[in-house]
């Protein structure tokens, strides 16, 4: 099979950021109303942690499930299949009436968007050549900072003119028109293209790299470490704001508007600062772990008293996770995969993004409700300390470091 020529490629990564856009709406919308669902009053903030939680867990599970399928059957139609279902979850959970009935919906909610990135991955990998599959990664990232970015700013106006069922409401209308314009545009690429998923094992794809036990078991803990992070950080940066600074829900919600911003920016940026150090993944995500530490210490050390401060800081944290999830998660598995079981490697190293997410979510919630935001904080820095610590032994092992 012939690679896509630029306009195709053009299309298919335009459709898979789309893509990734919708999954992310119907996906993080929870956390971003979390606030406001527990000013409602009908769950508390661990409860909501837990709504949330399982929905990491059941992503991230799915995800090697994901993964092992999306090398054996269509790609396209596991997402379709997903967009269909995260439609009728988002649809259902505003008549959730408990906290239980919450967590089951929302679990299979995070199933559902497990069917979204390694069929998606598989798709671009074997359509695209390595520098535009890379290129294409870094635009279908940006998708769903701009979901994220969207979602936090939308959802507080939404909030206050309906409520905040609205913005499941709406989720869940974006899903099923994602999931027709999906099966219909990939299919016509398809055809147009002639793309197979399979290939003769013995025109096989051979690389230069290969990932062994031991270096694969510290990748999966480095992106473990920058899962607890990105989305930990990401999920309680409204509460955090609200309880240590005294402001609203709505406005907490907005303030965490510019976390995905920085997100977006750092996106570009660390492709940019990737080629610049010559494509050596465990080296930059290494850096990027290092300047996470320095910003969390600087939270802890010097304590300004200013929400701009705090919300800036907050959001460099973040973008460096997006930036090492972009390096460990995208980048990684064009360089130790090939056609055969791009899927499969991508949705384990995903898989181990959610096992953090999934412990931080539910994690930070309790100790900050047992021990204050603190100490939180002081867990958050030694998170990055760790992860770069990880990421200096994979360097050690890797021959691509």
């Amino acid at each position: 099979m012939n690679k896509l020529d630029d306009r195709n490629s053009t299309r298919l990564t335009f459709l898979c950021s789309l893509a990734y856009f919708v999954s992310y709406l119907t996906r993080i919308n929870f956390a971003a109303v979390i606030t406001a669902v527990i000013a409602d009053g009908d769950i508390d903030k661990t409860s909501a942690g837990a709504v949330t939680t399982l929905g990491f867990i059941t992503y991230g599970v799915g995800q090697l499930i994901s993964g092992w399928l999306g090398d054996r059957i269509s790609p396209k139609k596991l997402m379709f299949f997903g967009f269909i279902l995260t439609g009728f979850m988002n649809l259902t959970i505003p008549f959730c009436q408990n906290s239980f009935s919450m967590c089951i919906v929302w679990a299979v909610n995070g199933f559902a968007q497990s069917l979204m990135w390694p069929p998606l991955v598989k798709i671009m990998h074997t359509s695209m050549e390595t520098e535009k599959y890379n290129k294409g990664c870094v635009k279908v990232s940006w998708g769903s900072t701009i979901a994220t970015i969207l979602i936090y700013l939308v959802s507080p106006l939404v909030i206050k003119l309906s409520g905040w069922k609205t913005v499941f409401y709406i989720s869940s209308a974006s899903a099923f028109i994602m999931s027709a314009l999906w099966i219909l545009s990939v299919t016509k690429i398809e055809n147009t293209c002639n793309i197979q998923y399979t290939t003769d094992k013995s025109k096989k794809t051979k690389h230069s790299y290969k990932i062994s036990g031991l270096l694969l078991i510290i990748t999966m803990l480095a992106i473990m470490l920058q899962g607890s992070l990105r989305d930990g950080v990401t999920t309680w940066v409204p509460t955090y704001v609200s309880e240590v600074f005294n402001l609203g829900s709505e406005i907490s919600i907005l303030t965490g508007v510019i976390i995905p911003v920085f997100g977006l920016l750092s996106l570009q940026m660390t492709s940019v600062f990737y080629n610049k150090m010559g494509k050596k993944p465990y080296k930059c995500a290494g850096i990027l772990f290092a300047l996470t530490l320095l910003c969390i210490l600087s939270l802890i050390v010097i304590k300004i008293n200013s929400v701009i401060y705090t919300i800036t800081i907050f959001g460099i944290i973040v973008a460096s996770m997006h930036g090492i999830n972009l390096i460990l998660v995208c980048f990684l598995p064009a360089i130790y995969a090939d056609t055969e079981n791009v899927s499969s490697l991508s949705g384990t190293l995903n898989f181990m993004t959610y096992v953090g997410s999934a412990a931080s979510t539910y994690g930070f919630a309790l100790l900050s409700e047992r021990s204050g935001w603190s100490a939180t904080v002081i867990l958050w820095a030694v998170i990055a300390l760790l992860g770069g610590g990880a990421c200096i032994l994979c360097s050690l092992q890797s021959k691509k470091n």
